[in-house]
């Protein structure tokens, strides 16, 4: 059992919402997540002498083939800007989950796709998906003892060009 709920909301210019599958309260028609990854790296030694810009990362999706595999596929081909794509996590189980992870990218366009399985024996196809952005906003929900909210922390910052 999943540990946490993982969604994508995509909103592309062109062909507009790219819909999963989700049938979960809160995000329908959403693209449902197996896993996902992002990150920055710093040019920095180690004595702390700064050589270069922070780089940005894609943000790499995983998910199993569904309704918006082709959209997503189209996108790429097409070279569509995605306006804006949401990725929400949120604490699996309960009767009312909480999300406490969103990160938001702007002007995206999907770099890369794969298509494939992960083990011979088992049938099910997995697809991973990197969306290069220029624009991110990084918001993490802390939460007390009884599930209620204590405020929200938040990172943004643009790509800014070479």
């Amino acid at each position: 059992m999943s540990k946490a709920d993982m969604f994508l909301k995509v909103d592309g210019t062109k062909q507009g919402p790219i819909k999963g599958e989700s049938a979960e309260a809160g995000h329908i028609d959403e693209i449902e997540l197996v896993g996902w990854e992002w990150g920055m790296d710093g040019n920095a030694t180690a004595f702390g002498a700064s050589t270069a810009r922070t780089t940005l990362k894609e943000l790499v999706i995983r998910k199993r083939v569904d309704s918006a595999s082709t959209g997503l596929m189209s996108a790429l081909r097409n070279n569509e800007v995605l306006k804006k794509a949401v990725l929400t996590v949120r604490k699996a189980g309960g009767s009312s989950p909480v999300s406490f992870l969103t990160i938001t990218i702007e002007k995206a366009r999907v770099v890369s796709h794969r298509l494939g399985s992960e083990k011979d024996d088992i049938p099910v196809l997995l697809e991973e998906v990197r969306l290069a952005f220029f624009k991110v906003q990084v918001e993490y929900r802390a939460q007390d003892k009884t599930g209620g909210g204590k405020g929200v922390n938040t990172f943004e910052t643009e790509v800014l060009p070479a």
